[in-house]
């Protein structure tokens, strides 16, 4: 696009005439061919402009130009009404009330917002459900121990934390340490957006094609924690399959319930833990209709496993036409040491 001299309209006192606004009130308003005067322009690019040789700095004719408009006469002295009559409504106010708010008031007073959610908190609190993180920084020199900044910001008491899923301390080993320091040096902090934005790192692939390989897939996908790879799976999966069935173990964590639920397929519930049921289930189903069977490895509350291998070979859902989706957890509740790690059972 070309260049052009900037020049910015001067009005002074003697190019100003009254009329009247459209409120019917007088307003002093410029004639309508205001005298001009150059405003300041940049030397370099004014003489290059005036030489007429210059390789990058042309005028270009104001057809050729989107911006550039003609001028027509009376346009500013109307733009300059409708704003005098704007601020003069908004200042001084007006006694008449515009139609589109007429009869559209609240008889009552507003629903209180702060009032209901601050009554919701407090149930939560009483009732001892509202959740509260705990502010804990992992000690890289002393696993598994950690400062606990739960009770104090400025001061820290040592705890030891064993709920974490770094079983064996590999976020802390010397030699992914110094992987991880030196891919900051080179790549920085952070993807800067999501994969369908800015793309995918080559570390990620690595890590997915090598994950696809350990357990013996074509391929896998990393999520960004374990809750929203089950929703977003079962409601994926659910979603695109017609006419889908989903057959859900009673205990199921929330994350494989709110993926069901969303995804609005039917749903059936067999007893916890009781292929009896869902076969009984199952029986009922036509063949032909694709189906889902939805259930912990291991159940993330009390560690107790679907069945024996010997029970799962003879209830296999694939007997009934079904697909099992299996969140293969790796830690359970104990009731006297809190979580403890417990053995990966394969899925059905």
């Amino acid at each position: 696009a070309g260049l052009r001299p900037c020049r910015q309209p001067v009005v002074s006192a003697v190019d100003l005439q009254s009329e009247k606004d459209a409120c019917g009130n007088t307003v002093s308003i410029p004639h309508s061919a205001p005298r001009s005067l150059p405003a300041t322009q940049c030397p370099f690019m004014e003489s290059e402009r005036q030489s007429g040789q210059s390789s990058f700095v042309q005028e270009a004719k104001p057809e050729l130009q989107e911006d550039v408009k003609p001028f027509k006469s009376g346009v500013l002295t109307s733009l300059l009404r409708e704003v005098h009559c704007s601020l003069r409504k908004k200042l001084l106010g007006s006694n008449e009330v515009s139609h589109l708010i007429q009869d559209n008031m609240p008889e009552s007073p507003v629903f209180d917002y702060d009032a209901f959610f601050e009554e919701k908190i407090q149930e939560k609190k009483q009732d001892h459900t509202y959740r509260i993180f705990k502010t804990v920084n992992r000690r890289a020199d002393a696993y598994p121990f950690a400062e606990d900044f739960s009770t104090s910001e400025v001061e820290a008491r040592e705890v030891s934390v064993w709920c974490s899923n770094d079983y064996l301390g590999m976020s802390r080993h010397p030699r992914v340490l110094q992987v991880i320091q030196d891919t900051l040096q080179r790549y920085g902090a952070g993807a800067g957006g999501t994969r369908n934005i800015s793309g995918t790192s080559r570390f990620h692939v690595a890590l997915e094609e090598e994950l696809a390989s350990l357990h013996n897939k074509d391929a896998a996908l990393l999520f960004t924690s374990c809750f929203v790879a089950n929703d977003s799976t079962l409601f994926t999966l659910a979603r695109m399959m017609p006419g889908c069935e989903i057959y859900s173990d009673a205990g199921n964590h929330a994350s494989m319930i709110q993926g069901i639920r969303n995804s609005g397929v039917p749903k059936y519930v067999f007893r916890h833990n009781d292929p009896h049921h869902l076969e009984e289930l199952l029986r009922k189903a036509k063949p032909s209709t694709p189906k889902i069977v939805a259930f912990e490895t291991v159940h993330s509350m009390d560690g107790a496993a679907p069945c024996s291998p010997a029970q799962r070979q003879a209830h296999a859902p694939a007997a009934y036409g079904c697909r099992a989706a299996c969140d293969q957890l790796s830690k359970s509740h104990h009731p006297h040491t809190g979580w403890r790690c417990s053995p990966k059972y394969p899925a059905l």
